[in-house]
């Protein structure tokens, strides 16, 4: 009852402040420029290699198949290629963001300014149903869904070719491998045709050369498997729901902005008439 009576009795700077804020937010949230939210929802697929893909025999039942919805962990790291530096120069490339920013590219600093910009206006999220969201807003509502499609592209190509890289290394140890058995062999066949059937010594390397040419198979396996490796281009996500241009915009919510600004100045009225009345209190007192 001390507040209600309190507030009457200061009611009209209260009212004037109230309504003044009120009219102002109006006016700025028409001012601000209005964006819309386009967004990819995925699910990741188990990370496996080709070659482990192709060697499996059952097709969706195993625990560690590329057809499997990927774990925890798996969604982790697609969260953080998403994140990653390569992806993002791929779409501040092809969208010519610079310019579609409005940043000058002779200011001070402004490639800053653009990598700031854009880690407000596309995030990336884990939802509650272990699917990754990939979230745009843009001015431009089309905009808005090509660079959040364009991500989820970039995904694949950018998590194959971080693994290729690794590929072609190995690919390159085990042909070299291969290689050095295979002149290996071609030393023992070639001892074995100068050497007598009835010398101990062609026996030996009879052995040798049949131990040898298990090994070169058993290399020649892994070559496969490098190699198909080293050429993997697989897809690593489920798409649930493409982006699309939105119709209606997503920010501001005006009235969101009217409502928290009107409440916030009543209150902030409220508090300066009690703080205006107790410093007169302690004014006469002195």
């Amino acid at each position: 009852m001390d507040i209600i009576r309190f507030v009457f009795k200061h009611k009209w700077p209260i009212i004037f402040v109230t309504i003044f804020a009120a009219i102002a937010s109006v006016i700025v949230s028409y001012m601000i420029t209005p964006k819309f939210k386009s967004s990819v929802i995925l699910f990741p697929k188990t990370q496996v290699s080709a070659s482990q893909a192709l060697n499996t025999s059952e097709l969706i039942n195993t625990d560690n198949h590329i057809m499997n919805f990927g774990d925890e962990e798996a969604t982790e790291q697609l969260i953080q290629t998403l994140y990653s530096e390569e992806i993002r120069f791929k779409i501040i490339e092809k969208f010519n963001l610079l310019h579609h920013y409005k940043i000058d590219e002779k200011g001070g600093y402004p490639m800053t300014k653009l990598h700031e910009i854009f880690s407000k206006n596309i995030r990336f999220r884990r939802t509650e149903y272990m699917a990754i969201q990939i979230e745009v807003m843009d001015t431009d509502a089309q905009m808005a869904a090509n660079i959040a499609n364009e991500i989820a592209v970039l995904l694949d190509s950018t998590l194959n070719e971080m693994q290729r890289n690794v590929a072609i290394e190995i690919f390159k140890m085990v042909d070299n491998q291969h290689k050095n058995l295979q002149e290996e062999i071609k030393q023992i066949e070639e001892s074995l045709m100068n050497t007598n059937k009835s010398e101990p010594l062609y026996i030996s390397l009879t052995e040798q050369l049949i131990n040898e040419n298990k090994r070169l198979s058993e290399m020649k396996s892994k070559l496969v498997e490098a190699e198909v490796n080293a050429s993997q281009n697989l897809p690593r996500k489920f798409i649930v729901a493409n982006a699309y241009a939105a119709e209606k915009k997503a920010y501001p919510v005006r009235w969101l902005i009217c409502s928290v600004s009107t409440m916030s100045a009543f209150i902030f009225a409220v508090l300066l008439m009690l703080f205006l009345e107790k410093y007169k209190d302690l004014f006469k007192f002195n």
